[in-house]
């Protein structure tokens, strides 16, 4: 069983935290790395904090993650980039110019 993210939340709402990190040893010797930023920021800063200790504690590098909200947010942008790109080339090619 792993830590919710909503668990990291709500630390970080009734401590008054940006950024919370969760390092937990189960029942079964299972080690548990859970973060929480409230802001973008925040969250990625958090996700770093989390796959150092990830890496200090011997996990493989495979298992460092991008939080969800970090990486949403940067297909947004490459999406909006290519839109923008994309609407540069029509402009271009009504001006009769070329991009």
């Amino acid at each position: 069983m792993s830590i919710p993210i909503v668990e990291a939340k709500r630390i970080s709402k009734n401590y008054n935290m940006r950024q919370v990190i969760i390092v937990a040893l189960s029942n079964d010797g299972t080690q548990h790395v859970a973060t929480y930023g409230k802001s973008m920021v925040d969250c990625d800063q958090a996700a770093q904090g989390g796959d150092f200790v990830k890496k200090a504690l011997g996990w493989p590098e495979s298992l460092a993650q991008m939080p969800n909200r970090v990486k949403q947010l940067q297909d947004q942008v490459k999406s909006l980039k290519a839109q923008l790109k994309a609407s540069d080339d029509i402009n271009a090619t009504l001006r009769g110019t070329t991009p």
